[in-house]
């Protein structure tokens, strides 16, 4: 179990330090207020073991000094420093977790569009939507969880299993095995629940992308299927995303009741041996109170490393999902001697194309256009007419390298259109496809999508010519 989530963790690290490096004073604020919250945590229940064995004649010790008033005020003091602590180290690592999520959503929208159109043909808009929204959303609240509470938490597990063995080693040995068990537990646990959340992400994912095909298909659904929606493949996505998901909370749920079943068990053989020690003279009453109070203390960190631990798979199986994504490089791309176009004069030829048509497109045509030679000169204009499926759309996107041949080449002006630059050959053409879309932009920001330094008069005369101006005023 260790070994696995340690390399998920890491995993996860290296996704998300790129964007954590500019915060790191957040960091090492952050951390430095975990390390003083758990110092008087562990140093809060002192003042009680000292008032019980002043009250009950045990020699020496502060409370000789301090008194029971002096005790309870430094109590109180221990307290609100640390709740002021807790309070400044939540500031500092949430908002460190929700700065580092802001850049890397940022980054990996950046990076999904610019995948070719092959990357997205091959998959549901609504699992990209899932992805690039709900994921990051749930990875926000993992990463905001294991920094603001587990790093606490093991700290504080580490130092106060260290102050148990400094009271009673033997006492400690008892506790020290129930962890062992609740380690063990915890790894069984930990596997099953990654799993079964990377299955659930995936459900959502199939969900979503039913969704958003409705949606955009609502048209047709409203004037074909008038009372027959919603789709049924809604219903039996949306119930198999329910199952997945109850299985992941019953597996959670599972874990942290094992955890604190065993833990009650502990405490209450520690309650038993200790009883026997102050009776025996081997222990003080305040220290038998002191260890209690530990080992109780104890259930949080326990309880929040099962729940953490049936949280985590969530978390690491939303950052698997994101890191595949993001290792993923656009396979239309600058190559590396790729250089400025220069004015165009629009000569095209095909010599010999080929390309594969995306496996979920097939329906068993592999080849979506096979050994395609032809040519247009400068300032010809050419109809290329077909069925659907012929490859029309398929020539357009070649010719302004939206895809590239699998086999053959594309040229403009009697060059290999790989030899230029993306930017410099796109900036150059334009285009009208069959389905328009209208961002939600003004009409001006939507006419000048291409060119956003273009002046009010250039966009008035765009729309005129367009025949779109008398709409649009």
């Amino acid at each position: 179990m260790t070994m696995r989530t340690l390399r998920r963790t890491r995993d996860l690290a290296a996704l998300l330090w790129p964007h954590a490096r500019p915060h790191r004073a957040l960091l090492s604020a952050g951390v430095a207020l975990a390390v003083v919250v758990v110092a008087l945590r562990v140093a809060q229940p002192w003042p009680l073991k000292w008032i019980l064995d002043l009250l009950t004649g045990a020699p020496g010790g502060p409370a000789a000094v301090l008194g029971v008033v002096g005790l309870s005020a430094l109590y109180v003091l221990f307290t609100l420093l640390a709740a002021g602590a807790g309070y400044g180290q939540l500031l500092a690592l949430a908002g460190l977790g929700n700065r580092t999520l802001h850049s890397f959503r940022t980054q990996l929208f950046t990076h999904v569009l610019r995948q070719p159109l092959a990357f997205h043909e091959a998959r549901e808009e609504g699992e990209l939507l899932t992805r690039i929204v709900y994921d990051t959303a749930r990875l926000r609240q993992g990463v905001n969880n294991l920094l603001t509470r587990v790093l606490q938490t093991f700290v504080t597990f580490v130092a106060t299993s260290a102050v148990l063995v400094w009271i009673d080693p033997r006492l400690a040995a008892v506790l020290a095995a129930t962890g062992v068990l609740v380690l063990i537990a915890m790894g069984r646990a930990g596997g099953r629940i990654f799993r079964a959340a990377r299955k659930q992400r995936r459900r959502e994912g199939k969900l979503a992308g039913v969704v958003a095909e409705d949606l955009l298909g609502i048209r047709e659904l409203q004037a074909y299927r008038a009372g027959a929606v919603p789709d049924a493949r809604f219903g039996r996505q949306n119930t198999r995303s329910l199952r997945q998901e109850q299985k992941v909370r019953r597996l959670g749920a599972t874990l942290v009741f094992r955890t604190e079943v065993l833990l009650a068990v502990a405490v209450a053989l520690i309650l038993w041996l200790g009883a026997r020690q102050v009776q025996a003279g081997g222990l003080t009453l305040g220290d038998l109170v002191l260890f209690i109070t530990y080992a109780v203390g104890l259930y949080r960190p326990f309880g929040q490393f099962a729940r953490h631990s049936a949280r985590s798979g969530k978390t690491f199986a939303c950052g698997e999902r994101l890191t595949k994504i993001m290792l993923r490089g656009p396979d239309i791309a600058d190559g590396p001697t790729a250089r400025q176009a220069p004015p165009l004069s629009g000569a095209i030829a095909f010599d010999g194309v080929s390309v594969t048509s995306p496996r979920r497109r097939r329906g068993g045509r592999k080849w979506a256009l096979r050994g395609a030679t032809f040519s247009i000169e400068a300032g010809e204009r050419v109809a290329v007419l077909g069925p659907n499926g012929a490859g029309k759309s398929t020539m357009l996107r070649l010719a302004m390298r939206l895809a590239d041949p699998h086999e053959g080449s594309v040229s403009i002006d009697g060059r290999d259109v790989r030899d230029y630059t993306i930017a410099s050959l796109r900036s150059q053409m334009s285009v009208v496809f069959q389905d328009s879309v209208f961002f939600g932009l003004s009409a001006r920001d939507n006419i000048a999508l291409g060119r956003e330094d273009a002046t009010p008069e250039e966009v008035r005369a765009a729309a005129r010519r367009a025949d779109a101006a008398t709409v649009i005023e």
